[in-house]
């Protein structure tokens, strides 16, 4: 009983000091309750605008894509009016529609492979622009296919059996060549295979009757076929980074290009060969084939290729030796020497009846890659 009397008289000692307090934090919160709302009001606002922008300037960066996605010579066709040519002409695409905004693009040539795009983004809250300046990142030396033999070094033709034609005129042999010519680090970029690295040294094109994907194989290679008189076609490029033989054993083959390339990254020096393409292969269709190093270039070629096939055969920094069987249709290409012995080559045109490229070489625009010169937002 004592305990409780303690407690109710100490309760009534207070003398509200709880009232007062809370009277306080009301105060408090009514001083900094206005504020804080004006604060999250504000906040709410700029995330609006900012989200809009953002959405703006993504609307705008899509009419840039869209533009690049154009100039792709397989989309060109679409631009009414065409791809631009010549200077001071101008296309306008077809409008697309992002997330609500509207979105205008032009596409204007400033020089060869070099284009200027202004994206247009329009909302009810504000338009945004951006203007991008873009070209080609790699150079032209198509002009490397317009002879039937080009060589930076000198050529050589021996044996009774050995011609070339034409021997005269625009699309002649030509020696000390002084146009473009690429680099290495160029070329094996541009060809690049970025897949899954093949782990196995042997290529046996029995096991893509279908068709050969492209392939990255991270050392030597040799491709060969179990199948006898069998016809394989690629359907992708061919990246090797070691000495590579084609048709040097097994059974007769036939491989299709089909406008593929087989590139070849090797580190051989002196008179070594970085590819061999020997007569267990015969090579039909249009594509490159392409080394860092010597060439032994000895295929079975028909005697009657197809009139429209192109071959283009290119030693980036060595020499190209070359002993096809009956009759090789293309150009062949070397940066040091090109040597051909009793064998025939006829020049064929890399064009197409379009008038575009049948390989996909720096220059031919069959595979572009674009980049950014100036970029800005207005």
């Amino acid at each position: 009983m004592r305990n409780l009397i303690t407690i109710s008289k100490r309760l009534r000692s207070q003398q509200g000091q709880a009232l007062v307090i809370a009277l306080i934090f009301l105060a408090i919160g009514a001083l900094t309750l206005p504020p804080l709302m004006m604060l999250m009001g504000s906040a709410l606002v700029q995330g609006t605008t900012f989200e809009n922008r953002t959405a703006s300037l993504y609307a705008a960066d899509a009419g840039v894509e869209q533009a690049i996605w154009y100039l792709d010579p397989a989309n060109s066709p679409l631009i009414p009016g065409g791809l631009p040519m010549h200077t001071g002409e101008s296309r306008t695409l077809p409008e697309i529609t992002i997330d609500g905004r509207t979105v205008s693009v032009t596409l204007d040539y400033l020089a060869e492979d070099i284009y200027r795009i202004m994206s247009t983004s329009v909302s009810s809250t504000e338009t945004i622009s951006i203007t991008a300046v873009v070209s080609d990142t790699y150079n032209n030396y198509t002009d490397i296919m317009n002879h039937v033999i080009t060589s930076q070094g000198d050529y050589t033709i021996q044996g009774g059996q050995a011609s070339v034609t034409p021997d005269t005129g625009d699309n002649a042999p030509i020696r000390f060549y002084e146009g473009a010519w690429p680099g290495a680090n160029e070329l094996s970029a541009f060809y690049y295979v970025n897949t899954t690295p093949s782990a196995s040294a042997t290529l046996n094109l029995a096991n893509y009757p279908t068709g050969v994907p492209e392939i990255l194989r991270q050392g030597t290679l040799d491709i060969v076929s179990t199948v006898k008189n069998a016809t394989y076609t690629l359907e992708g490029d061919i990246y090797i980074t070691g000495d590579t033989l084609i048709g040097m054993t097994g059974s007769n083959f036939t491989l299709d290009l089909n406008g593929h390339s087989i590139y070849v990254q090797s580190n051989t020096t002196d008179e070594k060969d970085a590819l061999v393409v020997g007569n267990q292969c015969t090579l039909i269709g249009s594509g490159s084939i392409i080394a860092e190093g010597n060439i032994e270039f000895k295929p079975n070629q028909p005697e009657h290729p197809h009139p429209d096939d192109y071959i283009f055969v290119l030693s980036v920094n060595g020499k190209t030796y070359m002993q096809p069987t009956n009759v090789f249709q293309g150009t062949l290409a070397g940066a040091t020497e090109v040597y051909l012995q009793n064998s025939s080559i006829t020049y064929s045109s890399p064009f197409d009846e379009y008038g575009n490229y049948k390989i996909d070489f720096p220059g031919s625009g069959l595979s572009h890659f674009w980049g950014i010169i100036t970029w800005s937002i207005s």
